[in-house]
Formats: C-alpha cells, structure tokens, sequence
C-alpha cells in the first residue's frame, strides 16, 4: 500500500509541536498502536514493523519500504524526515536505506539479461522498463561507459508505459534476448513479433520486482551489497557506488572527471 492514499489522515511535519502534549500520556504497546492504526486508518491493512525512534514518545512505522511516526498514545500521525542535529543528517532516509537493502544471494540472476565490459569485475543488477525514457538514456549514456562491469538487467515492464509488457513479452520471445534488448534501448531498431514463446519465467521476474524487490520506478540499480539506487546516475558515479559496495577503494578517472 502506498502512504499517499492515507493521506488525508495525517497531519504534516509542521504540527509535530502540536503532537507532543500527549507523548507523556501512557503508551500503548506496539501491537496495540498496529491494531489502533489499522482501525483507524480504512486503507492501511498491512504493518510491518512498530519501533521505538530516537524521538521520546513517538514510534516509527513501518510499511514496505516507507516509514512514517506515531505518538505512543496513537493520536498523531508525523510524516517528513528527523534530522539529528549534531550530525546534520536524516536518521529517515538512512532508515529507509536499511530497509531497502535487498539480498544480493537471492537475485534470480539466471533470469537476467548479461552483459559484461572489460573483466566484468564490478557487477550491478537493474530493472529496467523497455519503454521507460530514463532507460534508454541510461542503457545509451551509462551502461556502455561503465568499465569493467557485468550488467544483469531485469525487464520489469510498469503498468504506466502500456506497451511496455508487450514488448518486454517479443524481447523476451527473441532468439538473443541480449542483442534484441540492446538493438532496442539503444537505437530503436523494431522488436521481432513473436510472442508464443513460455513467459512464465519472465513473469517470476516481475513479481520478485513487485512482491521482493517492491521496485515502484526505473532504473532502479542494485549494488553488490544490495543497496538500491532509484534513477539514473553518471557512469563515474555509479562506479564509485560499486566499488564502495564491494569494499574497495573507488578508483577516478582524474582525466575524465577534469574533462567534465
């Protein structure tokens, strides 16, 4: 479920002031605050986690990769990022991080679409929508410039882009998936026809990207340590972002970065 259609039911960032009279008020424990915010909140049927925030007498919520706050009495709904003062960073986004993080391991990588520059060393997985205009920009400008990197690309068609299964379906059909999905994202070469081929794999891959992944936009980038980067980044950029996943010293190309 998506946070958006409670929305109405919250108040923002701004009254957090107005919430704290009732921190001090007993706490309800957090499986009363789950059934509380299921009852009242028509559209919030699944909870994944109440924890304790750094905030006294406020809870963090959990729902997929989201979160939002609760005041322990269960009155006050809080969205918006909590900022640590002393460090000046957000102690939300570094939150949905850890919650976004996937399982390397459990990638279904034999399902993906391989391709290897240079030893192939650094390794990235994306989903990608073969309708998808940041796509293509990242299949034309990042992917062929990303040196030494194996590239897994996961056809996750969006339901915005109405073609989109269907093309991914004639990709996935062709004779050389990889060459087909290249011709395609790159220079928009037409897309072979037929579609009778067995999809059902292509089909597990989508629901992973849904259900496992709950990937909402593309590209969405998966780093070694499963790390998830939504949207597009410059190929120096991103091969920073891979080598401090796999627990290297990034390498720059001073030259190149000069160049810019």
């Amino acid at each position: 479920m998506k946070l958006t259609t409670i929305s109405k039911k919250i108040i923002s960032v701004g009254l957090v002031c107005a919430s704290l009279y009732g921190c001090n008020k007993p706490s309800n424990t957090p499986d009363q605050l789950k059934e509380q915010l299921k009852k009242e909140i028509p559209g919030l049927e699944q909870i994944d986690a109440i924890n304790k925030s750094p905030i006294d007498g406020v809870s963090e919520v959990v729902v997929g990769r989201k979160i939002f706050y609760v005041t322990n009495d269960g009155k006050y709904l809080i969205f918006g990022n909590v900022i640590d003062v002393a460090s000046k960073k957000s102690i939300t986004e570094q939150r949905m991080q850890e919650l976004s993080r996937l399982d390397w391991s459990k990638l279904p990588l034999e399902l993906a679409i391989k391709e290897v520059n240079g030893n192939g060393s650094r390794k990235i997985a994306v989903f990608s929508d073969p309708d998808c205009p940041y796509c293509q920009m990242f299949e034309k400008q990042v992917v062929p410039n990303l040196k030494d990197t194996t590239i897994y690309t996961f056809m996750f068609p969006l339901p915005m882009h109405k073609n989109a299964k269907s093309d991914a379906i004639k990709i996935w059909c062709s004779k050389d998936r990889s060459s087909t999905w290249t011709a395609w994202m790159r220079d928009k070469k037409p897309l072979p026809t037929d579609t009778s081929c067995d999809i059902s794999e292509l089909e597990k891959v989508i629901k992973f990207g849904q259900e496992t992944a709950q990937i909402d936009g593309t590209p969405a980038i998966v780093l070694e340590n499963g790390q998830l980067l939504p949207g597009m980044l410059p190929a120096d950029q991103l091969m920073i972002q891979m080598d401090i996943a796999a627990g290297k010293s990034p390498k720059v190309d001073v030259n190149a970065s000069q160049a810019k």
